[in-house]
């Protein structure tokens, strides 16, 4: 993204005003539907739709205008496609999107982050062209085959997908089991109904579309494990038999709760949606940068760790339909308030407010330096030291950690604030 202002990258994000009334260029990456052109850049405005960044784009390679097209949001977590739907505004979804995927640093992982043009069916269904759509039937054409004693089923080969068939149980063949299937990527593993996830720290490209509907009311363990197995069997089992349903993620730190909470999210309100974000999936995921500020801190193994619980409660109508969301947080670890370990760190918002605030603000939340601060000082005196000595030299209230940019995590906070439902004088308090 980029303002056509003469401001390259993020430099309109640091003054709302400018960037409120900016008009923006979104890249839209058309794949297969234009041979020859990688991406296609239009001009957007914050309240831009994406049924008109679509008709730009349509205009702009001269598209089959008989076919029907929907933009999806690629993210860096999974690679998953989150469909936008007509009202949606995409320059919105990018203020969200960390500062390296502003800037489209390829080297850096910053193309992760991406709009693609995709078709879609008559079937409501998105049409995959190219390598991914025959991966997939073969995919298919292969379980066919085993489900008729065609070919060999996977755990003849030693592997497994659900561990309780291993003929040998204990910790070893456990372990080789888990480590030959993610040599192979596949990152899931059965154990009965639970599902065991070894976060592959990549771009893996299995939560698409086409994976939500491939997963659509099947048994759990008919497919190769997945979390939107999970998510599935525990909507349909909710809708079947009348009852709450629960799921329980739990891990290290790192481990990619987070993470697969949200793909959770993703999947149970894209099975009433029909594939598309719904207004409360996008209220939910984007409280995240808000929960993450006031909740998550950096330890001695995770830059962004959440030292909170989470109890997300998604409330259904008897028809499937998503009706409302309830997030409430839980065992904050308010001691970290007072005092931090050896290289850990205060909550991120300390840092984002004392980095991000304007000169106005500054005055009138009376900040002074953060090493003046005895709350973000409990560190140990080298640590400590190194942290501080990383002020940036044009601008000594700025600090950088590993890389930070605290001032777009500020401005990507007040942001999520705003499409959160904040009220202004909330957001100050």
């Amino acid at each position: 993204m980029s303002a056509r202002d003469g401001v390259g990258g993020m430099g309109t994000l640091g003054r709302r005003p400018r960037f409120e009334n900016s008009e923006l260029t979104v890249r839209i990456y058309p794949g297969a539907l234009a041979e020859g052109t990688i991406y296609c850049p239009i001009s957007a405005r914050k309240t831009t739709t994406a049924a008109e960044a679509i008709e730009r784009v349509i205009e702009r390679l001269k598209l089959d205008r008989s076919k029907f097209y929907v933009l999806a949001e690629v993210k860096e977590f999974g690679g998953e496609e989150w469909i936008l739907n007509p009202n949606d505004c995409p320059v919105q979804r990018m203020m969200l999107w960390p500062r390296i995927a502003l800037e489209h640093r390829p080297l850096s992982g910053g193309e992760d982050y991406r709009f693609l043009l995709r078709e879609k069916n008559l079937d409501g269904s998105i049409h995959y062209g190219g390598s991914l759509q025959m991966w997939l039937q073969v995919t298919q054409e292969r379980r066919r085959l085993m489900e008729r004693g065609l070919l060999p089923q996977p755990e003849s080969q030693g592997d497994h997908a659900d561990m309780c068939c291993l003929p040998e149980l204990n910790e070893r063949t456990l372990l080789d089991n888990l480590r030959s299937r993610f040599r192979q990527e596949k990152i899931y593993t059965y154990v009965g109904s639970i599902l065991i996830v070894i976060n592959p720290f990549k771009f893996l490209p299995i939560y698409n579309p086409k994976y939500v509907k491939m997963y659509d009311n099947h048994t759990l363990g008919d497919l190769e494990p997945h979390i939107y197995a999970v998510a599935d069997v525990a909507y349909h089992a909710m809708l079947q038999r009348q009852r709450n349903q629960c799921i329980v993620i739990s891990g290290e730190s790192g481990s990619g709760k987070t993470q697969s909470t949200n793909f959770l999210i993703h999947h149970l309100t894209a099975l009433s949606q029909k594939g598309f974000a719904s207004g409360v999936e996008q209220i939910i995921l984007g409280a995240g940068p808000v929960l993450e500020a006031f909740g998550n801190a950096k330890t001695a193994h995770n830059n962004n760790s959440s030292r909170f619980g989470k109890f997300i409660q998604v409330n259904y109508q008897e028809s499937g339909t998503v009706r409302g969301a309830y997030v409430e947080k839980y065992l904050l670890e308010k001691s970290r308030l007072v005092y931090q370990e050896h290289n850990e760190r205060n909550y991120h918002v300390f840092y984002y407010l004392l980095a991000g605030a304007s000169e106005e603000e500054r005055k009138a939340f009376h900040l002074k330096k953060p090493e003046e601060y005895h709350y973000l000082s409990q560190m140990s005196k080298t640590s400590h030291q190194r942290h501080w000595e990383s002020y940036c030299e044009s601008e000594p209230d700025c600090f950088n950690v590993e890389g930070e940019d605290l001032k777009h995590d500020f401005e990507r906070l007040q942001l999520a604030m705003e499409m959160v439902g904040f009220l202004p004088a909330t957001r100050k308090q």
